[in-house]
C-alpha cells in the first residue's frame, strides 16, 4: 500500500508526501481488537444459558487488562506500532531538524552581537 502512495520505484523517505493515517491499522493492533471482539461475542452466543463459564476479560488473549485502579482498559497493541525501519527514519528526520534550528539559532545570536557590537561603535 504505501508502493502505491510513494510510487512503485521510490522509497518512503522524509520528503515523501504520504499521509500515514491513511494506512490500515498493523497486524498486532487487529489482532488485539479481534481478541476483544471474541470475548465478548462468546458472552452473546451463550446468552440463553443461565450459568456458563467464560474467561475474564482481563486474562491473556483476551484483549483487555486491568490498570492500576482496576478498571478495564483495552488492549490496543500487542506489539509495536510502527515498524523499526520508519522509527528510524522519522528519528533522522528530527535530529536533522534540530541540528537545522540549532544552527540558524548560532547564526542569530552571532547577527545579534554583531548588531550590538555595531551599536556601540556609534
Amino acid at each position: 500500500m504505501i508502493r502505491k502512495m510513494v510510487g512503485e520505484d521510490q522509497s518512503l523517505s522524509a520528503k515523501s508526501n504520504v499521509d500515514l493515517g491513511r494506512l490500515p491499522p498493523p497486524q498486532c493492533c487487529l489482532s488485539t481488537h479481534l481478541d476483544r471482539c471474541n470475548h465478548r461475542v462468546a458472552g452473546y452466543k451463550r446468552a440463553a444459558t443461565p450459568i456458563f463459564e467464560r474467561p475474564k476479560p482481563y486474562d491473556p488473549d483476551q484483549g483487555w487488562e486491568k490498570n492500576e485502579v482496576g478498571v478495564l482498559e483495552p488492549m490496543w497493541t500487542a506489539g509495536p506500532i510502527m515498524p523499526p525501519s520508519l522509527v528510524d527514519l522519522l528519528v533522522k528526520e528530527a535530529d536533522n531538524i534540530e541540528d537545522e534550528n540549532n544552527e540558524s539559532e548560532e547564526e542569530q545570536d552571532e547577527t545579534i552581537e554583531d548588531d550590538l557590537n555595531d551599536d556601540e561603535d556609534y
